[in-house]
């Protein structure tokens, strides 16, 4: 059926989230159809794969907002190489938060809870400071830079001040490895996220 769109208000233009908020911040993982499960994000020219994580805000005076990060986490080149050893380092950060482990705790104990596939980290809740990253130049010859962004600027991990236990989200449809080895096996394919949930 027709509508007549002429008095639609115009979209919202969003303030992003203030530089240095801190809040308890939920991912989701955005799968490109590339590497472990499918999970993974190919770059255009297919050098390396990427992690592409959904950030929402879980409380505070921005809750239900979100913004993006790439994670690089394989690569052909010496820079990507570079990038994967740093996501890592951020992935590790946010189980550390998650898990309630201190960073520098190398115990048996603590390297089998950090023994995770990306599918784990579908869900998982944590605390983070969220910063804002100047847009960068276009390459399109336009001499325009892209919009500011918000990014993930840092993990609050159990050795800082600001850290407290954060309540893990009941796995999804049987979740990740753990929740798997008490739920019996499903068979059935899973629910494939439709084209406008992407």
């Amino acid at each position: 059926m027709p509508f007549d769109y002429s008095n639609a208000p115009p979209p919202r233009d969003l303030e992003l989230i203030p530089d240095g908020t801190v809040a308890t911040i939920n991912t989701h993982l955005r799968p490109g159809g590339a590497g472990e499960d499918g999970l993974l994000k190919r770059s255009k020219d297919g050098s390396c794969e990427m992690l592409d994580v959904e950030f929402t805000l879980v409380d505070g005076l921005y809750k239900n907002r979100k913004f993006w990060n790439y994670f690089v986490v394989n690569g052909t080149t010496q820079g990507q190489a570079q990038a994967v050893d740093i996501s890592h380092g951020w992935l590790k950060a946010i189980l550390d938060c998650a898990l309630g482990l201190k960073p520098d705790d190398m115990s048996a104990q603590a390297r089998a809870a950090r023994t995770v596939d990306y599918k784990d980290f579908e869900g998982m809740t944590f605390i983070g400071k969220i910063g804002v990253q100047k847009g960068k130049p276009k390459n399109d010859g336009s001499g325009e830079n892209w919009s500011d962004k918000n990014v993930l600027a840092a993990v609050i991990t159990p050795d800082k001040k600001d850290w407290h236990p954060v309540e893990q989200p009941p796995p999804f449809n049987g979740g990740g490895r753990r929740a798997q080895a008490a739920a019996p096996a499903n068979t059935a394919a899973p629910v494939a996220r439709p084209g406008w949930a992407q």
